[in-house]
């Protein structure tokens, strides 16, 4: 044999013993542009194999080529952006790291590239059980025919091209129950501010107190219980273990509507929201409780405050002239009040509607005696914890030491009925 036949032979015994002689036409029509081609990582120690599978593949995918399994593991390390690498087709036998090593190294560096080995049947029960711990794709054996081996990477890209938008649509679909989540939250969030605040005034609502109040009484008496030492209760601590109860309303204000505009009289009821929240601390329940009564739930005061704070809010109060027509309408106000626990020593015999009761019962007596005053009750020398059913009931047990009682007017002058 001629030397030039001889160089040859050697040269496309590689080829041969990859392919079938067969179907080795390098002509192909690429599927998808330049710009959209997927990227496949070719591997094999034979240059003359790299060559023939680059013609082969060249035409639809970016190709990328190593000459063996270490330098395609060093190359996908040095890709800057590895989810673009969507194939390697590698030889099984290679020096310094084989096609299987190689294929368990990207499972770690690209989980999401798809994994092909080329083998002679030799490997193969070789490499059978290093299958599922690489990760392998498909594993096709030598020799192949052409049309196989490019729908095994046809099918191996649209596995890959499924999978993503698999991941896309799982990713956009979480993206979009977040925002769905967030908004329902954001809903519900609307719903309970809307629920708990006075629109007209930015008050709290008596929806708001009711699901607040509880905590604050428990806190209240068990400080109470707390304080009592042989049962008497320490006088210098428990002035800031109560709960101030003060409902103020506008006595007039139908007269108002009646006689005015609703705009003047939802004028009147902000101007007394801006009263009672400087009057009243950051951290006091203030609340429209009714349609022209407010209530104030002083939390964690001293009840020698109570005169005080009612003196200031009725002072406050007066200040307010809201225009009406041509002429400046004045308005009038009464204010009751009572502190829990009721009876100083004995935190639980009433309950905080009870003692918002007898705030009630102090407003009745307060608007018999106005205009502008305010009325208070406490607990009198006995200590009474019955019930107060009605506002006539008071002189009684007045009269009885269970009650006593605080007025802006002399006591003794106080109209009952």
């Amino acid at each position: 044999m001629r030397p030039e036949q001889q160089r040859q032979t050697i040269q496309t015994e590689p080829i041969l013993a990859i392919f079938k002689k067969v179907n080795l036409d390098l002509q192909t029509v690429p599927e998808t542009a330049p710009g959209q081609r997927h990227t496949v990582l070719l591997v094999d120690d034979e240059p003359d194999n790299l060559s023939v599978l680059s013609a082969i593949l060249g035409s639809r995918y970016r190709i990328l080529q190593a000459c063996d399994g270490q330098e395609a593991l060093e190359l996908v390390k040095a890709m800057d952006q590895l989810d673009k690498l969507t194939l390697v087709v590698s030889d099984q036998r290679m020096p310094r790291l084989t096609g299987v090593q190689l294929c368990e190294q990207l499972c770690i560096l690209s989980p999401d590239t798809v994994r092909i080995i080329l083998t002679g049947h030799i490997d193969t029960e070789a490499i059978v059980d290093s299958i599922n711990r690489a990760h392998i794709h498909k594993f096709v054996l030598k020799p192949f025919d052409r049309v196989d081996l490019e729908l095994t990477v046809k099918h191996s890209v649209e596995a890959f091209e499924a999978k993503r938008k698999l991941a896309d649509y799982v990713l956009n679909l979480e993206s979009k129950v977040a925002q769905h989540t967030l908004q329902l939250q954001q809903h519900q969030d609307q719903l309970v501010q809307l629920a708990s605040t006075d629109p007209l005034t930015g008050l709290n609502t008596r929806a708001h107190l009711l699901e607040v109040i509880g905590k604050d009484v428990a806190i209240a008496q068990r400080a109470h219980q707390n304080l009592v030492g042989d049962g008497v209760p320490n006088a210098a601590t428990a002035n800031a273990s109560d709960l101030l109860f003060f409902l103020i309303d506008c006595d007039n204000f139908t007269q108002i509507n009646e006689q005015h505009a609703s705009e003047v009289g939802d004028q009147l009821l902000c101007a007394i929201s801006k009263v009672l929240r400087q009057v009243f601390r950051g951290s006091d329940h203030v609340v429209r409780w009714g349609n022209s009564q407010f209530l104030v739930v002083a939390r964690f005061a001293a009840r020698s405050r109570c005169a005080e704070l009612a003196e200031r809010t009725r002072a406050a109060l007066m200040e307010i002239s809201v225009p009406a027509s041509e002429s400046q309408l004045t308005s009038r106000f009464s204010i009751g009040y009572a502190a829990l626990p009721f009876v100083v020593g004995r935190p639980e015999p009433l309950a905080w509607q009870q003692v918002l009761n007898r705030a009630d019962c102090a407003l009745y007596c307060a608007q018999q005696n106005g205009p502008n005053a305010w009325v208070g009750l406490s607990a009198g020398a006995q200590a009474s914890a019955e019930p107060l059913e009605h506002y006539r009931e008071i002189p009684a047990l007045i009269a009885r030491g269970l009650l006593r009682v605080q007025a802006s007017c002399a006591p003794d002058q106080l109209r009952w009925f």
